[in-house]
């Protein structure tokens, strides 16, 4: 009755007939329905209603037999057979249904359990990718002022490295002016390879990066493009935003902690981490843009300001660089008096400007070679209310107005435009006056010679507590080797020299004498 060779090998039907038959005490044979060979017993299961068959066994020594064969059809559709006493047969029968109701409803529990664990293990991994990704968007917010590339990858990186299981990734970024040079690269941990693997990977893998995620592991070890032992495996994502390409990220070898704790890591880099790599350098790559585009800002500021101070000295060439001057002393002092540095800047930014009032002064007195009489001083004195009304509506100089208007105040009140007095003149303006007047006094002038440091300081000295703030006055003469050292570092600018035509074609580039 029983013929096993074509029968697979522990099919789940067999496993199921097995345990049929260790349960029913006898043995129990499984035959498919299109077997050539298969028994009587099978097309009578076949042919019922209810799926199951009973049928004696011939018994050529007797004329009845108390032997027959049961058959019941299993799940998958095939039938299990097995013989029994005819007195048995309909309880065997019976408790075989029962025994496969009960090991179909085992396993079927068993499969739903193995689906509900997978699927709490992928809300999981969800959860901790989404943390992950929030971790980030959090860490890597700009602040207002820009933040530099080390700080942006120290951020990101590190923590992106954990969550994805690597050992270390790596940024390689481009050349600004040059997107087909490699200018630095940055590690969030130790340096897997050298720089110049990174390199080779990088241009071996470049036109796919372009469009996907490369993922490398051991299992693929003959697709790899380069060959170094401690780089076994890795992740390469292009790092791009606007068009623009600022580099590639590489995370290199699985944690061994995961590959040892978790079976499906030891397969390494999967597209879960790929995935996750890959919207974590999306991130990266629109803080670098926009790190890019707050540094064009500033640039384009600071140029605003330097071609207000040229309009200055180009209408007063005597001032020629003292608005530098004043403005480095400033910063100086500023921060010897306990400023912190974003005051410091302001008050650098506000010495700059703080002579750009002098625009509106005609040439007739601003460039008077002679003392000015008091009908000219009083026009002088209009430069810092003139100065206030060209700022007042650029919303990132507000910040500078108290400055550019009251750093002709005196301590005693006896200063302008308002007769203000002690600390109610605004610092920025307390300390301009201090460095405005050094300046002015150890300067040259047409009608006069720059006096010597040290006659300066006793003026400075000696006018504490009535035309400045007796403080400051302390704390620069305190530092006078600082100040004098910055006044002799100091190089005027020299202005652009316009090129001429050549061969009647007018020339766009200009050439700064610096």
């Amino acid at each position: 009755m029983t013929n096993t060779a074509h029968l697979p090998k522990e099919c789940p039907a067999s496993m199921l007939c097995k345990e049929l038959g260790r349960r029913l005490g006898m043995e129990v044979n499984r035959w498919e329905k299109q077997d050539p060979l298969r028994s009587e017993i099978v097309d009578m299961v076949c042919e019922s209603d209810e799926q199951s068959a009973i049928t004696s066994i011939d018994n050529n020594d007797c004329e009845t037999s108390d032997r027959c064969e049961i058959g019941l059809q299993l799940p998958d559709g095939s039938v299990a057979c097995w013989e029994s006493n005819l007195e048995t047969a309909q309880s065997s029968l019976q408790h075989a249904r029962t025994i496969v109701e009960l090991i179909e409803s085992a396993n079927q529990r068993a499969e739903l359990q193995a689906e509900n664990d997978a699927l709490t293990m992928q809300v999981v991994n969800d959860f901790e990718e989404l943390s992950l990704i929030r971790s980030l968007s959090s860490v890597m917010e700009l602040p207002s002022g820009g933040i530099s590339l080390d700080d942006l990858c120290s951020r990101s990186l590190i923590p992106l490295a954990g969550g994805i299981g690597a050992t270390s990734i790596a940024a390689v970024f481009v050349d600004e002016h040059d997107a087909s040079k490699f200018a630095t690269t940055w590690w969030s941990g130790s340096q897997v390879t050298s720089d110049q693997r990174l390199a080779e990977l990088i241009t071996a893998h470049r036109k796919e990066a372009s469009f996907q995620p490369v993922v490398r592991n051991k299992i693929n070890a003959f697709d790899h493009v380069i060959d170094d032992e401690a780089l076994s495996e890795y992740v390469l994502v292009q790092c791009r935003s606007e068009g623009r390409l600022h580099g590639w990220l590489i995370a290199c070898n699985r944690c061994s902690e995961l590959t040892e704790d978790t079976p499906w890591a030891q397969l390494g880099f999967t597209t879960v981490q790929a995935s996750l790599l890959e919207t974590a350098t999306n991130q990266l790559a629109a803080q670098l843009h926009n790190t890019r585009l707050i540094k064009q800002k500033e640039e384009l500021f600071t140029d605003v300001v330097r071609a207000l101070v040229n309009a200055v000295e180009a209408r007063d060439p005597y001032t020629c660089g003292h608005s530098e001057r004043v403005a480095r002393f400033a910063r100086c002092l500023a921060g010897l008096a306990g400023q912190p540095e974003e005051a410091c800047e302001r008050i650098y930014l506000t010495g700059l400007l703080h002579d750009i009032g002098k625009i509106a002064i005609p040439d007739g007195v601003l460039q008077k070679p002679g003392r000015l009489d008091d009908d000219e001083r009083a026009i002088i004195e209009t430069h810092t209310d003139a100065g206030w009304r060209i700022l007042h509506e650029l919303e990132a100089l507000r910040d500078v107005l108290p400055g550019v208007l009251y750093h002709h105040e005196q301590y005693n009140g006896n200063g302008y435009p308002d007769g203000l007095a002690g600390d109610k003149i605004p610092i920025d303006g307390r300390i301009l006056a201090v460095c405005d007047a050094f300046d002015a006094m150890t300067s040259d002038r047409p009608y006069r010679d720059g006096m010597p440091i040290a006659k300066a300081v006793s003026i400075l000295q000696g006018s504490a507590g009535e035309s400045w703030d007796p403080a400051l006055i302390e704390t620069f003469c305190a530092n006078i080797d600082k100040m004098k050292a910055i006044k002799q570092g100091h190089r005027p600018r020299k202005q652009a020299s316009r090129p001429l035509p050549v061969d009647g074609q007018p020339l766009t580039t200009l050439t700064t004498n610096k």
